[in-house]
């Protein structure tokens, strides 16, 4: 929900010297690293002090099959979603299958589930505005969040509905739980320069959601409150561990109190070659202060080696291990 936010990046340096190896790497208790010697390649695994991972976590991190095995579970049941069903007059709400939010609220959770951020629930008193949302977005076959009173199905509930929800969608464009939350989060089509969407839905502040969706848009209204004192320190996207390829986003983050400060370094190894990325901070008040760098083609089979340095505090370093999931 950052469109209505004004876009403003800075420069952060980002240097390509060596990496200190892992059995030699001094770390603070908050960032600690496992490190294995393991002949199966297990990647190093970046924990945190008090962490509460959630299950899915616990998958990308436990194995390639696991992690894949989880993707295809989630897939198979949840991709394929009943479609909305229009009302009698334009400005109706239609019927929304049960399914299909229910739908909506397994996919935040299971992404949710990847960084190792607890579970959020449906706020069902937001099912009429977050409804009214989307009929208003289709009706006029626009994003805002701030639709005029003047457009067509106009109400005070929809209107306050997209002043505080995560959008998506295009006239014509076949909306589902699965493209609106994968799009969330993959953010290819960061219009603001913010990833406030993904920032939202990995938010430690994040409590309750209600999703509304038509035939080509959709809204998901987000319920802030009290952040969760179980929360990892910090957040990435892509996560440690395997990470199926359907899942996989050219633009990566990483989330934590402070992150972006002058002096922040960010080093990426593609298989122990050095990367030139460019790293930036994305505007702050949207979630938690998230840094942002691009690869633009990640590859199935090789290993990244992230480490993210703040000033005055130790690295954070961890491994991303994209795959294919391909049936050997």
């Amino acid at each position: 929900m950052e469109h209505r936010f004004n876009t403003r990046i800075f420069g952060v340096a980002v240097t390509a010297a060596a990496m200190l190896g892992c059995g030699s790497e001094t770390v603070g208790a908050e960032d600690c690293l496992q490190c294995s010697t393991s002949s199966q390649g297990t990647p190093i695994v970046a924990t945190d002090a008090g962490i509460r991972v959630g299950d899915a976590q616990a998958l990308v991190q436990s194995g390639e099959s696991a992690a894949c095995t989880a993707w295809r579970t989630i897939r198979d049941r949840q991709t394929q979603m009943a479609t909305w069903g229009a009302g009698a007059t334009p400005c109706d709400l239609g019927a929304l299958p049960e399914a299909t939010r229910q739908a909506s609220i397994e996919w935040v959770n299971f992404y949710r589930g990847l960084v190792g951020l607890r579970r959020v629930t449906e706020d069902r008193s937001d099912r009429v505005p977050a409804q009214a949302c989307a009929v208003l977005l289709e009706r006029n076959g626009q994003l805002t969040h701030t639709p005029p009173a003047t457009w067509a199905c106009a109400t005070l509930t929809g209107r306050d509905a997209a002043s505080r929800s995560n959008l998506s969608g295009n006239p014509g464009f076949p909306m589902s739980p699965w493209y609106a939350v994968r799009g969330w989060v993959d953010e290819g089509r960061d219009l603001s320069n913010t990833l406030g969407h993904r920032r939202w839905l990995f938010s430690p502040e994040l409590h309750t959601m209600s999703y509304g969706q038509t035939g080509s848009f959709a809204c998901m209204t987000l319920g802030l409150g009290a952040r969760d004192t179980r929360a990892p320190a910090w957040v990435a996207w892509p996560p440690a561990g395997w990470v199926p390829m359907a899942l996989m986003s050219t633009i990566w983050s990483f989330s934590k109190s402070g992150v972006g400060a002058n002096g922040t370094q960010v080093q990426v190894y593609r298989d122990g070659v050095a990367l030139a990325v460019t790293a930036a901070t994305r505007q702050a008040g949207l979630g938690d202060d998230t840094i942002s760098w691009e690869v633009p083609t990640p590859a199935a089979g090789s290993v990244y080696r992230v480490r993210v340095t703040l000033p005055g505090s130790r690295a954070t370093e961890y491994e991303v291990r994209p795959t294919s999931c391909a049936v050997r």
